[in-house]
């Protein structure tokens, strides 16, 4: 292709334009809290974690606050995280290794920090107006009629 084409045809092609407040998606944490107590041998794990997978997931995430705390001797270590909506989510990490840390945090990341709902014993409720839970009936589909009506 001659020079002259490709430069007409870059002048030609349409170029997007960010707008303010579209640039990235936040997520709704807010706030990450790690912490752990640095002499526990079960907490190998999240000693490691912080060295370099939270640095990454640092760096990932700008919009979120890591903050590390060291525990008293004796406490269990967790990831607390913090989101808009006021509430906050706490998972134990004592004993876990780094890749599962990872997804621990992960799980914190994607979640929403809306209270889950149990849906074993949810009732479902019809809408006034809506179909009953045996289908909308219809005098096409009725059997009593000559011809034994229309099958579904």
């Amino acid at each position: 292709m001659p020079a002259s084409t490709s430069a007409l045809l870059s002048a030609i092609r349409p170029r997007t334009v960010s707008l303010t407040g579209y640039n990235h998606f936040l997520t709704p944490l807010r706030k990450i809290i790690i912490d752990y107590d640095p002499l526990s041998p079960s907490q190998a794990g999240i000693r490691t974690y912080l060295k370099s997978p939270m640095v990454k997931m640092a760096e990932a995430n700008p919009d979120i606050e890591v903050l590390v705390r060291r525990l008293r001797r004796g406490k269990a270590a967790v990831i607390r995280g913090h989101y808009v909506n006021g509430r906050d989510k706490v998972i134990c990490v004592n004993g876990l290794e780094t890749n599962e840390i990872t997804n621990k945090v992960g799980l914190l990341l994607s979640a929403s920090g809306a209270k889950l709902k149990p849906l074993k014993n949810l009732t479902l409720e019809a809408a006034p107006g809506a179909e009953s839970a045996r289908g909308i009936w219809s005098a096409l589909h009725d059997e009593r009629k000559p011809g034994g009506g229309y099958r579904i």
